[in-house]
């Protein structure tokens, strides 16, 4: 398995196709976390994700997400939902485009929408989604996304997105 970083780059400016609806990847009593929607590009695939938080643990993801204004404070961390993509023999991180909403006051839910460009569509017409974020306690949770084979079968016979 080849160690592979999918960063954050928005996708191209044309039309995608949809080729997955949405899927759930945890359910709790005050947190749910979905794949919304799989785009497909001939040179890769959007993902998009759905986190709703509510209770104490907004209060936690709201506070690891927070503005870090002090540049010198060594002791300011956040965190946020880490997500790990594996397609065919590679396998690692993927950056979020959008990381949340916008701010909506110190109480309530949270909610963030973020995407996630995968620069290759699978051979194999699957991937592996792996999230998790220990800090507010979501902890890793793996899915398996059946896709079929691409429907841009130039883009895969080419390696294009690689």
């Amino acid at each position: 398995m080849r160690r592979h970083r999918w960063p954050a780059i928005a996708p191209p400016a044309d039309r995608g196709l949809r080729v997955h609806a949405p899927m759930p990847i945890a359910a709790e009593t005050d947190l749910t976390l979905e794949l919304s929607t799989v785009t497909a590009f001939a040179s890769g695939l959007l993902l998009q994700l759905a986190l709703r938080v509510t209770g104490i643990r907004a209060d936690f993801a709201r506070y690891e997400t927070r503005s870090l204004t002090d540049p010198h404070d060594w002791s300011a961390r956040w965190s946020y939902l880490t997500v790990l993509v594996r397609v065919d023999d590679r396998d690692g991180p993927a950056d979020a485009i959008h990381r949340s909403e916008p701010h909506c006051g110190e109480s309530g839910p949270y909610r963030t929408t973020p995407l996630y460009w995968i620069g290759a569509y699978s051979r194999t017409g699957s991937l592996t989604v792996t999230t998790s974020w220990s800090e507010i306690g979501l902890h890793p949770t793996s899915i398996i996304v059946a896709l079929g084979p691409s429907p841009f079968p130039t883009a895969s016979e080419s390696g294009a997105g690689r």
